[in-house]
């Protein structure tokens, strides 16, 4: 029994020695994730080398006040579901598949849309939609949104190449 797991372990070995070697040239995908929490929401963001690297953060409110006009009175999740269904029928020859990411708790509410498919420069682009809470209910207040390119512009930090 103690050969058949040591001759396993010795081939696994020898096949990934094998493949670290005849890769060394190609590139590595590597991940990294992040999630930070304060004042009772969580912010999580990730990215890979497979996936690009990130834009800056740019405003995008008055385009999200114009989707969302009017005050949400339903719950947290219902909302970030609601928010993907209008931003997937706000401009359909530019978007891909969008779903919800995230959804925060507390006050303001944060939620995070992942919009995938993009385009060739775009893998993927991040929104993070902001809603204060009232009587009518949750209104956005802020958005904004960031790419994932293939490369970003060094003289303009918030837009793909």
């Amino acid at each position: 029994m103690t050969v058949r797991v040591a001759r396993r372990v010795f081939v696994l070995g020898a096949v990934t020695c094998a493949l670290a070697a005849c890769g060394s040239d190609s590139t590595v995908a590597t991940s990294t994730t992040s999630t930070t929490a304060k004042s009772g929401s969580t912010t999580s963001t990730s990215s890979s080398a497979l996936n690009g690297r990130p834009t800056q953060w740019r405003d995008d409110t008055a385009h999200w006040k114009q989707l969302a006009p009017d005050p949400f009175d339903v719950g947290p999740t219902a909302i970030g579901d609601e928010l993907a269904a209008r931003y997937r029928g706000g401009d359909t020859s530019s978007v891909g598949q969008v779903s919800v990411a995230a959804v925060g708790t507390g006050e303001p509410l944060v939620i995070s849309l992942r919009e995938t498919g993009v385009s060739d420069g775009v893998s993927s682009r991040d929104i993070e939609i902001t809603l204060e809470g009232s009587d009518e209910g949750w209104s956005v207040v802020g958005a904004r949104v960031r790419d994932l390119c293939v490369e970003v512009a060094e003289s303009h930090p918030t837009q793909c190449v």
